[in-house]
C-alpha cells in the first residue's frame, strides 16, 4: 500500500509540472496533497496527515481556484513569415512599439497577454488554437482578427483610435468561429 501511494505521488508530481491548463494543475495538487496526507497516516503520523488533509488538500486548493478564476489570460497569435521570424524583422521598433500598446491596453482592462509569435497560417490557427486575437502584419498593414461577440476587440479598437499605435493603417476584422 505505501509502494503504490509512494508511486501516485511520483506520478502526480510529474503530471502536475506536465498539464498545459492551470486548473488541471491545481486539480493534481490537490489530489497530490491528499495521498500525501494519506502516506502521513501509513507513516503513523495522524496529526501531520490532518493538517494537510485539511490545509493543504482543500484550504490550498480553494484559494489556488479562486486566485486562477480572477486571473485572466488574452492569448493573441502574432502570424510572421517564416523569413521574418529568422531575420528577426519582427522585433523592430514599429512591432515593439505595437506590442507595448497592446500590452498597455491589456493592462487597463487588467488582463494578462499572451502573446505567441508564429509562422502558422490565419486558417490553421483559427481550426487548432483557441485564441482571442490573431494579428498579421504585412505590406498593408496591421491586421487584427477577432470574434464579433469579443467585447475586448471593439474595446481595443476604440483604445487604438485613441493611441495611433503605427504609421501603417490597422483593420479589425471580426470573424465568425469560437474563441476562448
Amino acid at each position: 500500500m505505501l509502494k503504490a501511494s509512494l508511486l501516485a505521488l511520483i506520478l502526480l508530481a510529474i503530471t502536475i509540472v506536465q498539464t498545459q491548463k492551470m486548473r488541471h494543475a491545481v486539480i493534481f495538487l490537490g489530489a497530490f496533497s491528499l495521498t500525501i496526507s494519506f502516506v502521513y497516516l501509513l507513516y503513523n503520523a495522524p496529526d501531520v496527515a490532518l493538517a494537510e488533509a485539511i490545509i493543504g488538500s482543500t484550504i490550498s486548493t480553494i484559494l489556488y481556484l479562486v486566485a486562477l478564476q480572477k486571473y485572466k489570460i488574452f492569448t493573441i497569435y502574432y502570424c510572421v513569415s517564416e523569413d521574418a521570424l529568422h531575420s528577426k524583422s519582427y522585433n523592430t521598433s514599429d512591432h515593439q512599439h505595437f506590442i507595448k500598446i497592446v500590452e498597455k491596453f491589456c493592462a487597463k482592462q487588467e488582463i494578462e497577454p499572451q502573446i505567441i509569435y508564429t509562422v502558422e497560417s490565419f486558417d490553421h490557427i483559427i481550426e487548432t488554437h483557441q485564441y482571442a486575437l490573431i494579428l498579421q502584419n504585412d505590406s498593408h498593414g496591421l491586421t487584427i482578427w477577432g470574434h464579433p461577440e469579443n467585447y475586448k476587440l471593439d474595446a481595443l479598437e476604440v483604445f487604438f483610435k485613441e493611441h495611433p499605435p503605427l504609421k501603417a493603417p490597422i483593420h479589425f476584422i471580426k470573424v465568425e468561429e469560437v474563441i476562448e
